[in-house]
């Protein structure tokens, strides 16, 4: 038990998803199985990333079918990203004026939420984001930064270098990330979990086969913390299970929290 935590708290979690929905749920085909997958988790908070053509009011209708209240989104075109929670969510800022895919800064069971959606060698949002972010744990805020972050993990070197053979890593986003102090909530709990795309749905339109598309799984997708909130991690893992894969080409990070009471 953390110092300073009740038992209450100590018996309380929070379980959060962070997942790429491939253009709003396979193009829109799959979001009734999507759906009825992620009520079988019973999440607390979920973010999404490519929630193309899926408005924040539809995505409200979708998140009640898994028992979240509470939806929003970035923006209405391009690439959106989302956040549902069973929890009311304060929305601090829609940012994608000035960005590429822009972000979402928002506030729910007491933390920080910044959902992301980087673009290789574009680094105004990350730079933005961890300005924001690092004067929030200044202030004794806590703080996650999750979502798909189209870069790979010094961590995982050895894994991409013998692997993923038709990858070239760039690390910058989470050297950034982590430099800044916050924790790899995945690779702390599962150090093996290196795998966060593609799914055998790319194949053949991005991947011609099965043995193409296992020299290119590779993780890009990321649930990051502040320090102090890492400490109340109870586990984290990626979720390579079967039905999702006819959803998306990526697959979800999970992570829980035990102990954490809102403020």
């Amino acid at each position: 038990m953390l110092p300073g935590i009740s038992q209450a708290a100590e018996d309380s979690s929070l379980k959060i998803i962070n997942w790429n929905v491939l253009y709003g749920f396979n193009h829109h085909q799959s979001i009734e199985e999507a759906s009825e997958w992620l009520n079988t988790q019973h999440p607390d908070v979920i973010a999404f990333q490519e929630l193309n053509g899926i408005s924040e009011a539809r995505l409200g209708e979708q998140a009640r079918l898994w028992d979240h209240f509470h939806a929003v989104t970035h923006k209405e075109d391009g690439f959106p990203v989302g956040l549902t929670s069973n929890e009311p969510i304060d929305i601090i800022a829609r940012e994608f004026k000035a960005y590429h895919h822009g972000f979402l800064h928002c506030k729910s069971h007491g933390i920080h939420f910044f959902v992301v959606h980087f673009w290789p060698g574009k680094f105004e949002d990350v730079n933005e984001i961890l300005y924001r972010a690092t004067q929030l744990v200044d202030q004794k805020e806590r703080v996650i930064i999750l979502g798909d972050f189209n870069g790979c993990s010094r961590k995982d070197e050895a894994f991409l270098t013998a692997n993923a053979t038709k990858r070239n890593p760039d690390y910058t986003f989470v050297d950034l990330v982590e430099a800044k102090g916050f924790v790899d909530l995945v690779h702390k709990h599962d150090p093996m979990a290196k795998i966060s795309c593609p799914s055998p749905i790319t194949i053949p339109e991005w991947s011609k086969d099965w043995e193409e598309l296992q020299l290119k799984r590779y993780r890009i997708d990321f649930i990051f913390s502040d320090p102090l909130l890492a400490k109340y991690s109870t586990s984290g893992t990626i979720l390579l299970a079967k039905q999702i894969e006819t959803i998306s080409d990526h697959y979800p990070v999970v992570v829980e929290l035990s102990g954490w009471i809102e403020p």
